[in-house]
């Protein structure tokens, strides 16, 4: 007797199953892309955190737009805008051994130190962060790592080791900004 493929009816109808799921599943994603285009928009797009200026919406030249309300905007023309700010302990290191890896010039970046880097396990490689109470508009950015015990900690690299034992360790403002 020759071998011969037979189908049930079920079997047909669990096929049938299928591929509707499967329609609906695709035509599901697609109306999710086009609601919401943005997600797969933004991905290509590169933007540049360094510094996010506000634009004074106010003209000198026509005094009688400044009149109502008189809110100052064009204090805030050019200055960092804030993320968000909060106190954290913030120590100092230099570039030595007995303080660092058996690399003690190459950051967990894989950049050369140099003034205007910190150390942070909390914060994203290249975030820019402010100590206004320390050194007051120098921005700094996170290009090192601490040891995995020192999550809520900042720590300032310093040329020498005796800057970085001056400095000690204290609570200060850090403003993290965008």
């Amino acid at each position: 007797m020759p071998f011969t493929l037979f189908y049930s009816k079920n079997h047909k109808n669990k096929q049938k199953k299928l591929f509707q799921t499967a329609n609906f599943i695709i035509l599901l994603s697609l109306m999710f892309n086009f609601s919401f285009p943005q997600m797969t928009i933004a991905q290509g797009i590169e933007v540049n955190t360094d510094e996010i200026t506000i634009m004074n919406v106010f003209s000198e030249d026509k005094p009688d737009l400044r009149t109502f309300g008189d809110i100052r905007k064009e204090k805030i023309i050019n200055k960092t805008v804030i993320k968000y700010t909060r106190y954290i302990l913030v120590t100092a290191y230099s570039s030595t051994v007995d303080q660092c890896d058996s690399t003690p010039f190459i950051t967990a970046n894989g950049t050369r130190v140099h003034d205007g880097i910190i150390a942070a396990n909390s914060l994203r490689f290249g975030t820019k962060v402010r100590f206004p109470e320390y050194s007051g508009g120098k921005i700094y950015t996170v290009e090192d790592r601490m040891h995995a015990r020192f999550n809520k900690r900042a720590d300032i690299w310093m040329e020498t080791r005796q800057q970085a034992q001056q400095f000690g360790a204290q609570w200060l403002k850090m403003e993290v900004l965008y």
